[in-house]
């Protein structure tokens, strides 16, 4: 939790650079509101004077058409106000939501792997949210309502100087309360933000696993910790609502005071003729007017107290490590990657310990161990997930660590066991982000056995709904070998791509994964014989070291190996 004073706001403020010529007529408008109200009681002097006491037909005849252009004047101000505000908080907020957005996508993994999906969510949309709300809303009226102060206090001091006094003195010891409510303010907001991301994570955890969750019969279970925090939630958001709430109380008792002693002396002035009726008038109306600015800029005061909050959960996402682009790109094709003693600890656990292979160009390579072997690991230094605590890992006999991550990532057509489909069209979750090419696209769905798209309504314009779910397992994993197919990368990687398949939808997969494995680099994580039976080297990993090696006829004999497939 940041301490630094007005910290929020000075992160806003290179965001308002970026709008200054917005932000700038926003601001002349809501002076404009401020003048006009402050003109609002000060006609109250010529009207009570000149019309009512002295009775003049000249003001008469000036007066109404006064009021008009005054009231019209601040509706229009007041209007450009409200808009320009809400643009530049819109235009701000899509910004920091579109910034956040980037930094997580580009953020390293470990970086981010003790953040939950309902947290990011939570941090990007809701905490997003009340920032705009700050921006477009709590800071305009922040500032209408301090510069109609301004605007009021010049009134009745030029009204009345010594009358004046009252309402500053009472203005000043309304201040320390305030600020008390202020921290409370501040510290249940921060409540109410964890039990949000809570209940994402609720929502996330739930919905994801809705089979399971049926099956177990635990929908009560789910209902009541969902329950749980939304009272928790609530609790904290009424504390909020109480200590801003009580700023009416106390507001109403120092203004009753403060109009009190003024309707007190100004009407003693009155009565000794030292203060026209006018004047006096004009001064209670500017005083009674100051209530309203007054009781927004301390409950605004408190909200502005969140600002603080919100921006410290904003910065610990755009905090967030990121991966380092500016090495060189890898501009050739792999021809060889070589993990030359390479070794990972997390923490104070070993997952990988001197791992000794190379991949060259053309092989077939399998890795198979029991689970937690740490197969699936040596993907994440591959990828640049993370990278080795000791050794190396060489992509053309350049290290890894040298090469810009991205280039290396582009060269790898790649499948896991979760098929990663997306929540659009079959043609889409294909290309994937790549140009479309007739030819290369009808050979990825012929390789792929995809032939049941044409069973569907819409063909490859179908969509397949979150995670593929309108799909069976099958279809979205032919799916998966479709799209990697179509990227044509220099090296494929299958990461346990036919462990969750029927025997039908495993030969069909196979088929399609010998006719690869014919023509390219391929990398096989599987625990399935007939998944690794056609590779050219088989590597038999336990506790994150290599125990067997060699081609799968001379490990297949040993006890490695057999310990592994239960032979």
């Amino acid at each position: 939790m940041s301490s630094k004073k007005w910290h929020g706001v000075k992160f806003l403020a290179p965001y308002f650079k970026e709008y200054k010529s917005t932000v700038i007529f926003a601001v002349f408008a809501m002076a404009g509101v401020a003048i006009t109200s402050a003109l609002t009681a000060y006609i109250m002097k010529p009207l009570l004077n000149n019309l009512f006491i002295q009775k003049s037909e000249h003001m008469l005849y000036m007066m109404p058409l006064i009021i008009i252009a005054i009231f019209s004047a601040r509706g229009i101000f007041r209007f450009f106000s409200a808009y320009l505000s809400e643009k530049v908080g819109v235009e701000i907020t899509q910004n920091i939501r579109a910034k956040l957005y980037d930094r997580v996508l580009n953020s390293k993994m470990d970086a981010i792997e003790n953040k939950t999906l309902g947290d990011i969510n939570t941090r990007v949309i809701e905490t997003v949210l009340n920032l705009h709300q700050i921006i477009a809303k709590t800071i305009p009226s922040y500032l209408i309502s301090v510069m109609t102060l301004v605007a009021l206090i010049f009134t009745i001091l030029y009204l009345n100087w010594r009358l004046s006094l009252f309402a500053v003195i009472f203005a000043l010891i309304v201040i320390v309360p305030v600020k008390i409510l202020g921290k409370r303010v501040k510290r249940h907001v921060n409540s109410a933000e964890g039990y949000v991301t809570e209940l994402n994570e609720r929502i996330n955890e739930t919905f994801t696993h809705l089979d399971i969750v049926k099956v177990y019969n635990q929908v009560d279970n789910e209902k009541s910790k969902f329950s749980t925090y939304l009272k928790d939630y609530k609790n904290s958001l009424l504390k909020v609502v109480k200590y801003q709430e009580l700023t009416s109380p106390l507001m109403e008792f120092f203004v009753s005071l403060s109009v009190a002693s003024v309707v007190f002396f100004g009407g003693y002035e009155v009565i000794n003729n030292k203060m026209s009726v006018g004047d006096f008038f004009a001064f209670l109306t500017a005083l009674m007017m100051l209530y309203a600015p007054v009781k927004v800029v301390t409950r605004n005061s408190l909200v502005l107290n969140m600002l603080d909050s919100y921006i410290d959960r904003v910065e610990s996402i755009l905090d967030l490590e990121q991966e380092d682009k500016s090495k060189l790109s890898l501009d050739e094709a792999i021809k060889s990657i070589e993990f030359k003693d390479a070794s990972l600890t997390i923490g104070s656990s070993k997952i990988l310990d001197n791992l000794n292979f190379t991949i060259n160009r053309g092989d077939t390579i399998a890795i198979v161990g029991k689970t937690g072997a740490g197969k699936s690991t040596i993907l994440t230094l591959l990828f640049g997930f993370r990278v080795p605590s000791k050794g190396d890992i060489l992509v053309n006999n350049k290290s890894i660590l040298d090469i810009d991550i991205a280039s290396i990532r582009d060269k790898i057509s790649y499948i896991n066991q979760a098929s990663g489909i997306f929540n659009v069209t079959i043609k889409e979750n294909i290309l994937y982000g790549l140009e479309y090419n007739k030819k290369r696209y009808q050979r990825a769905i012929e390789i792929s056995h995809c032939e049941f798209i044409d069973t569907l309504q819409d063909k490859d314009d179908f969509i397949v709904g979150e995670n593929g779910k309108k799909l069976s397992g099958g279809q979205r994993q032919r799916l998966a070998l479709a799209r990697a197919l179509y990227k044509d990368g220099d090296i494929f990687i299958l990461d346990e791509a036919t462990s969750a398949l029927d025997a039908n939808t495993e030969a069909l997969i196979q088929d399609s994964l010998n006719k690869i494995m014919a023509h390219k680099t391929t990398l096989i994580i599987a625990h399935r014989l007939q998944t690794i039976q056609q590779a050219d080297i088989v590597l038999v990993l336990s506790k994150g070291r290599v125990v067997a090696s060699g081609s799968y006829d001379e490990v297949s004999k040993t006890k490695e190996f057999k310990s592994n497939f239960a032979l």
